[in-house]
């Protein structure tokens, strides 16, 4: 992966999110295939997770001020992510709209020539409710053909 690349590059991604709320705490991830791509200095990661509710479409922002994580398909959401500052949406489910605010604690984003993870830190308010403390790991590395 060029870091001037403009074409999109194939990439197997991987996604990790811990959640803690008080003592309980519960671990998700999933794989999926991708693309990278970068453009007006921002990284692009796109991938298609498959739940039961159906596919869902997410798009990756990331750039030096702030990571944008937007969903559309069977969810839609368009979660802003700034270091230190309180952001807030709606997500959208086959169950109805829930207003979410998030609070960020920090973001870091590495890259090599061939992969990149960036790490989220945050809290999560559904409906003004905390909903846990989040951890958001996504590892991806261009595959070869």
């Amino acid at each position: 992966m060029s870091i001037t690349s403009s074409t999109g590059k194939p990439i197997h991604v991987k996604v990790v999110t811990d959640i803690r709320d008080g003592h309980r705490k519960e671990t998700n991830s999933f794989e999926a295939k991708g693309m990278y791509y970068e453009k007006e200095n921002a990284v692009y990661v796109t991938y298609k997770e498959q739940q039961e509710m159906g596919d869902i479409q997410t798009i990756v922002k990331i750039g030096k001020e702030e990571v944008i994580v937007t969903r559309s398909g069977a969810v839609k959401m368009k979660q802003q992510f700034r270091k230190k500052e309180r952001t807030s949406t709606n997500y959208t489910s086959p169950y109805g709209p829930l207003h979410m605010e998030t609070f960020t604690h920090n973001f870091e984003y590495k890259q090599s020539r061939t992969k990149g993870t960036l790490f989220v830190t945050y809290d999560l308010h559904l409906q003004g409710e905390q909903a846990g403390k989040y951890a958001l790991t996504i590892n991806f590395k261009e595959e070869i053909m």
